[in-house]
């Protein structure tokens, strides 16, 4: 794969520096590694969601510019690498198993077959934490069925997984419109407004804000002449879709 050996090699050049180096220079040196990668990433693989996956990896830094890293501090930035390079040695095997679930090939292959079926072979990361997911399944509410919102969330990462990026946006806005209630509230937009502290109002108001935005930019907009598909970076609500579920478990536990 033309490239991959230059960015493994800059990562091991970065591990060699984690044992000695300032955090000043190592926190520069590695941002720099990654924002390499994930341009190479995005020319290599376009709309792959590869980069994306990329940057959700743990960040790898040395601490304050200030402060002389502790031996742990150190180790802990080795190991991140060591992460992030046990990640490109599985790209290749990542991309073709992403290139087989993108939807155009994922249907290419259903009518080249002759069969009504579609047939899928994937690893993905999660946007939906399989452990909030689970953590949800492990409640039981007197006043809320949750197996509607555990599906609609189980949904989302099956659509990140397939790259069905304009899944992504309905799903992501049908789990801010089902969940008002389980707040005591009749919309988000109430529980935006009213509910927690001003982190909460924070995360909540833009979760409410570009979730509505983004699916009605594509649920009702008509056929054009020309039409530009949304893009992961556009649809990945993930950070504040988790302080949603964090919430929404700590209500619901006994």
């Amino acid at each position: 794969m033309q490239g991959l050996d230059d960015m493994t090699q800059r990562g091991a050049g970065l591990k060699a520096i984690a044992a000695y180096s300032a955090p000043l220079e190592f926190n520069m040196q590695a941002a720099g590694w990654i924002s390499v990668v994930s341009h190479w990433l995005m020319e290599i693989f376009p709309d792959s969601g590869l980069a994306a996956d990329w940057a959700a990896l743990s960040s790898i830094e040395l601490g304050l510019p200030t402060q002389t890293p502790s031996s742990f501090q150190r180790g802990l930035a080795q190991d991140r690498i060591d992460q992030h390079l046990r990640w490109l040695a599985n790209l290749p095997t990542k991309a073709a198993l992403r290139a087989m679930t993108m939807p155009q090939q994922v249907n290419k292959e259903s009518v080249e077959t002759g069969r009504r079926e579609v047939k899928l072979s994937l690893t993905s990361r999660a946007v939906v934490d399989p452990a909030r997911i689970e953590a949800l399944g492990q409640l039981s509410s007197p006043d809320f069925d949750l197996s509607k919102l555990i599906r609609l969330c189980e949904e989302l990462n099956l659509a990140f997984a397939t790259e069905s990026y304009l899944s992504m946006a309905m799903l992501t806005r049908a789990i801010v419109d089902h969940v008002p209630p389980i707040f005591g509230k009749q919309s988000f937009a109430e529980v935006a407004s009213n509910y927690g502290g001003a982190t909460l109002k924070r995360e909540f108001t833009n979760l409410h804000t570009t979730s509505r935005n983004i699916a009605d930019l594509h649920l009702h907009s008509q056929i054009r002449r020309k039409e530009v598909l949304p893009t992961i970076t556009q649809v990945d609500a993930s950070n504040s879709l988790d302080v949603l579920l964090a919430e929404i478990i700590g209500i619901l536990t006994p």
